[in-house]
């Protein structure tokens, strides 16, 4: 069988098919809010908050997630964004506590935007902060 120049267009035509259909898209504005730690129980976490604005008409992304947590399983965090709260997340059993979403998935959260102030709460006690940018 001999190798066609056509094989490469045929190939990205098939990948745009199987691929191109997922949420999303091109990226327009991305803020991600660096967590400040100001318990030290939470000094060894991993943290990660990003909220993902996409072209007109497509669905907004916001991801939080603390990983390495040192509290116990079933324990619950309380994420504010700008005093209000976001949602209350319970730690999964690989010490993680996420709020992973999509505009479209029926969870209500409010659109990011830059200066917007994220803080992370345990037991009533503010345990990380950080500001969107």
């Amino acid at each position: 069988m001999e190798f066609h120049w056509w094989y490469i267009l045929v190939g990205a035509f098939l990948f745009f098919i199987i691929f191109g259909k997922g949420k999303g898209g091109v990226v327009v504005r991305r803020y991600t809010a660096n967590m400040e730690v100001l318990d030290p129980r939470f000094e060894g976490c991993r943290t990660e908050a990003e909220y993902s604005v996409f072209k007109k008409g497509r669905p907004e992304h916001i991801d939080i997630e603390i990983e390495r947590l040192s509290i116990p399983v079933g324990e619950e965090l309380e994420f504010q964004l700008n005093g209000e709260t976001l949602a209350n997340v319970r730690v999964e059993r690989d010490k993680e506590a996420e709020f992973d979403h999509w505009s479209d998935e029926g969870v209500d959260f409010p659109a990011v935007r830059e200066g917007d102030e994220l803080i992370v709460k345990y037991q009533n006690v503010n345990v990380l902060k950080g500001t969107f940018q």
